[in-house]
């Protein structure tokens, strides 16, 4: 959709928004990669620092940061506001550092909020995808108005896509499908892609590598998974990068803890999947792209290296996958 055609329709997608929120609720009722009950998880390391997970964080001014993976829509939603409201909120929630963020359009319902969010607002970009949630959504038809968005310069990636075999919203085949499909269509078009995968790490991998070439850029968001998954990713696909969120501070992530201190720091991207995954002491309440500061505090901590290495090195990191 082009931006005329969005400032266009701005109220009808507010309407739809509003009108459409128990759809986005029914369809997000897991949240995007919530840990599940079926999750490796593992209690604190007592013979590692305690994570000081404090309510502010004291930024460095120069380090600018992005969300690179967030759901607006969801968060505005969630918080009873609607998606004019996204400039009186970041006021209120982000600190000056927060520079842009990408919202990410996983499910067909989506895909017209987030027009009109990027053609409303400079400082949100945007993925479009399929979650595998809605596989068995994944057409002909919406396929084509993905390809149809990626024109857009503000569109930076396709995803998220993937597989979740814990869920299972839609089957395996269904989801295997639809994840291989757009994996080659990104490729085709050129653009990064954005993975979700959840207990699924073998088909994952087996499906990237047998659609995706090994220096294709790839964002594996919300790693949840185990320090030798990610040092598959990262050995086979030198373009790759591992996306960390507030999950990081709950107490029985310890298994996320021991992947953060895995990962290189020159592989790491910094990610809020709001309104999912919500860091402490802020656990039970609405995550958004201010609490990105939080997650790079507790890197910082984990890696035992300086929060304005992490801030900096992040975003060198972001710009290497998406361009910004």
């Amino acid at each position: 959709m082009s931006t005329s055609n969005s400032n266009t329709n701005s109220g009808n997608n507010n309407n739809n928004g509003n009108k459409n929120n128990n759809n986005n609720k029914k369809n997000n009722n897991n949240g995007c990669c919530d840990p599940s009950p079926k999750s490796k998880s593992k209690p604190i390391d007592p013979s590692k620092p305690k994570l000081q997970t404090p309510k502010t964080v004291v930024m460095p001014d120069d380090a600018k940061y992005i969300d690179s993976h967030v759901h607006v829509d969801q968060f505005l939603i969630r918080s009873n506001k609607t998606l004019e409201d996204f400039d009186s909120f970041k006021q209120e929630h982000f600190p000056k550092q927060f520079e842009a963020l990408i919202q990410v359009c996983c499910d067909p319902v989506s895909i017209e909020y987030t027009d009109f969010l990027i053609s409303k607002f400079d400082t949100i970009y945007a993925a479009y995808g399929v979650h595998p949630h809605n596989a068995n959504e994944y057409t002909d038809q919406v396929e084509s108005k993905l390809v149809e968005r990626m024109s857009n310069p503000k569109v930076l990636a396709w995803g998220e896509m993937g597989l979740d075999y814990f869920y299972n919203k839609s089957t395996v085949e269904e989801q295997q499908t639809a994840f291989a499909r757009q994996c080659k269509k990104a490729v085709e078009l050129g653009k990064p892609l954005v993975i979700h995968s959840r207990e699924a790490e073998e088909d994952t991998l087996r499906i990237l590598k047998e659609t995706v070439p090994k220096d294709h850029r790839i964002h594996i968001h919300c790693f949840t998974s185990s320090p030798d998954f990610a040092k598959s990713l990262l050995e086979y696909f030198p373009n790759l990068c591992i996306g960390f969120t507030g999950c990081i501070t709950f107490k029985n992530s310890q298994s996320i803890r021991d992947s953060v201190e895995a990962v290189p720091i020159e592989r790491i991207l910094l990610e809020t999947d709001g309104p999912y995954m919500t860091p402490e002491p802020y656990r039970g309440k609405i995550a958004h792209s201010g609490h990105i500061p939080l997650v790079a505090n507790s890197i910082a901590q984990i890696k035992n290296i300086p929060l304005e290495q992490v801030l900096k090195q992040c975003r060198l990191n972001t710009n290497k996958i998406y361009g910004i």
